[in-house]
């Protein structure tokens, strides 16, 4: 810590350097650097500080009062012999410091001429000559922008070591625009029209700084709006438009009905479409089950008649009856029996506790089922429907196991009135990003899809405490075409 000629408190941490101005907060001058020695300099009429740090070399910290902190990094490059400082001491007879390091004692003397600093380059619209700079620039409108490239010179200070101070102030004095970097342009864009001051220096590696180099500049206003003019007439024309457009609305509300009418028939056949699909799920799902599984039992008895003192016959048996097990699954899943034979309730429980029981064993969980215990009768759900929520529920608990690793799961199903239905799903595994419309899931997707042939909400929100909660709602506002699989 060290306190400057203006009563300022110099602080130096493992987290950077911190100012303590009087009468104001406490500020991170250069962050991420580890300070391990402070010493005010020797100037008695500017406000810095040496540092020395750990691995950043010395560095040496002015408080410019117009850009305000400007700092310098003296390092191996300079000569340092290590990149450790850990004191310094000023000479302030010969103006040099000594610097401890932890690879030998070294001496520093800052250079005091100043650096000379010109304009190269003036760029609007076009590329001003320098001869214009002491007149003032004139920016015509609607020209609102100005390019100002500089260059340093100084014997000590390489050029890619020059920082570069930019001020660009309005005609009352105002500060409009301010920059210090080691970039020599200085880019002024979408100025206000008004009469403007820029101000450049440039510092060196000792951060002596070069005399202000500052010209001023005008932004034309705009002319004349003959423009405005123009929209006035344009805008008599638009009145004439509106009006033809309210007895055209009358036109559009008439066809917006009609696309109304055709939107609820488009519906109608997307749901027959996936209620044809699930026919053909049953089809296939009773061929395999009146056929192939029949060949697989007739297989496992001629199996029976082979020798029965050999291995292979039981392990074939074997085989076979895995196989049976795997077709009477699938078509299960083509075709779920359980929605006629036990009902909606039972069905979605039963959805849950077999999706559970097929998971790998490292992935299942323990779960919980509540629901009304007049659902289907409150709900008033058409078979085809019932599908549809069946095979979303499905879904919903087959990306639970598989991707959020839960070790809990609860399924509330509810019929809060008469023809509405809501099913809510929560688990207390990971979370993950809420997914967008856009979204490359195919399984979520075939949800929404699902979703949107009945007329159903679904949405997925975080859980507090981890894990995502999933909603199903269904209002009974519309009315849906009804399937009845025992007609197929």
């Amino acid at each position: 810590m060290t306190r400057t000629n203006d009563g300022s408190l110099w602080f130096g941490t493992a987290n950077g350097v911190f100012l303590c101005s009087p009468g104001h907060d406490c500020l991170l001058i250069v962050p991420n650097i580890d300070a391990r020695f402070l010493i005010s300099g020797a100037s008695e009429t500017r406000n810095e500080v040496w540092c020395g740090t750990r691995g950043n070399g010395m560095l040496r910290i002015m408080l410019d009062p117009v850009v305000g902190p400007v700092v310098s990094e003296l390092d191996t490059e300079q000569g340092l012999p290590s990149q450790n400082v850990f004191t310094i001491l000023p000479l302030h007879s010969a103006g040099s410091v000594l610097i401890g390091t932890n690879r030998g004692i070294a001496r520093y003397e800052p250079g005091t001429l100043e650096p000379t600093l010109y304009v190269t380059r003036i760029i609007s619209k076009r590329v001003h000559s320098l001869s214009e700079i002491p007149a003032g620039l004139s920016l015509e409108y609607p020209q609102n922008s100005l390019l100002l490239d500089v260059t340093a010179i100084s014997s000590r200070t390489f050029p890619e070591q020059f920082q570069y101070a930019f001020t660009l102030t309005d005609s009352s004095g105002k500060t409009v625009r301010q920059r210090l970097s080691r970039e020599s342009q200085f880019t002024m864009e979408g100025l206000k029209p008004g009469k403007y001051t820029v101000t450049a220096r440039a510092f060196t590696k000792d951060l002596t700084p070069s005399a202000p180099l500052s010209f001023s500049f005008t932004i034309a206003k705009a002319p004349f709006p003959w423009t405005s003019t123009a929209l006035a007439i344009l805008l008599a024309l638009a009145l004439l438009a509106l009006l033809w457009a309210i007895l055209e609305r009358r036109r559009i509300v008439a066809t917006s009905a009609a696309l109304v009418e055709a939107n609820t028939e488009l519906a109608g056949a997307r749901l027959s479409l996936a209620n044809e699909a699930e026919r053909e799920r049953r089809r296939i799902a009773r061929d395999l089950h009146d056929q192939t599984l029949a060949d697989l039992r007739h297989l496992a008895l001629l199996t029976d008649q082979l020798d029965t003192n050999g291995e292979k016959p039981r392990a074939l048996r074997g085989e076979i009856e895995s196989i049976s097990q795997e077709v009477r699954r699938i078509c299960e899943d083509l075709s779920p029996s359980v929605l006629q034979n036990v009902g909606f309730a039972a069905a979605l429980e039963f959805a849950l506790s077999h999706t559970v029981h097929d998971a790998p064993v490292e992935k299942q969980f323990e779960y919980e089922f509540h629901c009304d215990d007049a659902l289907d009768e409150q709900s008033e759900l058409a078979p085809s429907v019932q599908m549809q929520i069946y095979r979303i529920v499905q879904e919903a608990v087959s990306n639970i196991w598989r991707h959020a690793g839960a070790k809990h799961v609860k399924m509330f199903v509810i019929a809060p009135q008469e023809g509405d239905f809501e099913l809510r799903i929560e688990d207390d595994g990971k979370s993950f990003e809420i997914p967008s419309r856009n979204s490359d899931g195919r399984g979520l997707a075939n949800m929404r899809a699902r979703a949107g042939l009945i007329d159903a909400e679904i949405g997925w929100k975080k859980r507090d405490g981890g894990g995502t909660i999933f909603t199903l709602k269904k209002t009974a506002t519309k009315k849906i075409v009804g399937w009845d699989p025992s007609k197929d």
